[in-house]
């Protein structure tokens, strides 16, 4: 009967990494996603809001990145910048690509009159969209598929242990 159990554990725990698995890649989809929208929120409050620009980023975050957006606040933006974007938690799954996408973004960040940051924010918008798409193709490709490989190697694994 422990036997028995202990199978059913192991192939309940495949199942369950190729869940994570998924989740990462949907989670990861998120994060780029509530960005997208950080970038056009904060388009428009570079626009029409006179504050620093500590103060525009962080009431341009959505609810999703108010964790990332912290307060410690420096008297060096990029410094800033680097430490909120390199906090964001693991569960968002980032590739190098999209860190690296981030920090080469809050480097000009700030630092040229609105005219040059509105274009620098509309094309760090499309450069983006390139990562969201990568990202949403990687979810539909591979998020059943991690999900029964999971499944099926933790049924394989029960049946060599049987």
């Amino acid at each position: 009967m422990v036997k028995y159990l202990g199978l059913i554990l192991i192939v309940i725990t495949g199942f369950g990494a190729g869940f994570y698995y998924s989740l990462r890649l949907k989670n990861r989809f998120e994060f780029l996603s509530a960005f997208k929208d950080f970038l056009s929120t904060l388009e428009t409050n570079m626009r029409y809001n006179c504050s620093d620009i500590f103060t525009i980023v962080k009431n341009s975050s959505p609810d999703m990145l108010r964790n990332v957006f912290i307060n410690d606040e420096s008297s060096d933006f990029q410094r800033y910048w680097k430490s909120c974007i390199s906090s964001a938690p693991k569960r968002y799954a980032l590739k190098k690509e999209d860190y690296n996408l981030f920090y080469e973004f809050g480097r000009i960040l700030g630092t040229t009159d609105i005219d040059g940051q509105l274009n620098h924010i509309k094309l760090y918008r499309e450069l983006l969209n390139n990562n969201i798409d990568n990202s949403l193709k990687e979810l539909k490709q591979k998020s059943k598929l991690s999900k029964l490989l999971g499944l099926f190697a933790g049924l394989s694994l029960a049946l060599i242990l049987l």
